[in-house]
């Protein structure tokens, strides 16, 4: 007869089973709450984000060159150019220095450079007993033909007396001004000798400044030669 009530419309035996359902739903709610708060390691991991940074950007710096302008050496006044005591020798178209040791020329002396150009100025050094070969200074000028002084010079060397070599050549610049310092050697009578050529170019006119001495005698007076050079200039009015 028990077995025959009813609990809410249902059997004990039906009310048995809902209940055995509702413990066991109540069981998986309570796991599956575990689950949650522990961590599920089946469950899938969100993917860690990475922020992505913008490359950055170097400015590029355009360096403008400092241009040093090219400064002009400025010429020493030709007065402060002449060493104390030395003689002026000039003509109408020249004029240069030479030490007190040194004389113009006489009609008898051979210029052994003739023929080389048109003769301007001959100065002999006064002579001496010691020295077999008195010094020689010229001044000569020739008309610029071709393209430049290089050119000129290559065509003018080959005639050049006595076989004379040339030891050596270079550019050279005598306050300022530019010219080409040519040092010649050559042999009269088996005595050697050289000659250091100063070629300056004025317009069309090509002048040679000449300093001629005995080889023994040449290296000993190079610093009179370059010092007197640095007083020779053309004649301006």
């Amino acid at each position: 007869m028990n077995d025959g009530q009813r609990i809410m419309g249902m059997t004990r035996m039906q009310v048995g089973i809902v209940a055995g359902m509702a413990g066991a739903l109540i069981l998986l709610l309570c796991a599956g709450g575990w689950l949650v708060l522990r961590g599920n390691p089946l469950a899938a991991k969100a993917p860690n984000w990475t922020p992505t940074h913008a490359p950055t950007v170097t400015p590029v710096v355009v360096v403008t060159p400092t241009v040093n302008p090219t400064i002009t050496p400025t010429p020493i006044p030709y007065e402060q150019l002449i060493p104390a005591g030395w003689k002026h020798y000039q003509t109408p178209l020249v004029e240069i220095w030479l030490p007190d040791n040194f004389k113009l020329a006489d009609k008898k002396t051979k210029n052994i450079t003739a023929g080389f150009a048109r003769n301007e100025l001959l100065i002999t050094e006064i002579p001496s007993k010691s020295s077999a070969y008195t010094m020689l200074v010229s001044v000569s000028y020739d008309l610029m033909t071709g393209d430049s002084l290089d050119a000129f010079l290559e065509a003018k060397i080959p005639t050049l007396p006595y076989q004379a070599r040339v030891a050596d050549r270079r550019m050279a610049y005598v306050n300022t001004v530019e010219a080409r310092r040519i040092v010649v050697e050559f042999k009269i009578n088996n005595i050697d000798y050289n000659d250091l050529i100063y070629v300056f170019l004025d317009g069309s006119t090509v002048w040679y400044v000449e300093y001629v001495a005995q080889i023994n005698e040449f290296f000993e007076n190079l610093p009179v030669f370059e010092e007197s050079i640095k007083t020779f200039r053309v004649v301006r009015y």
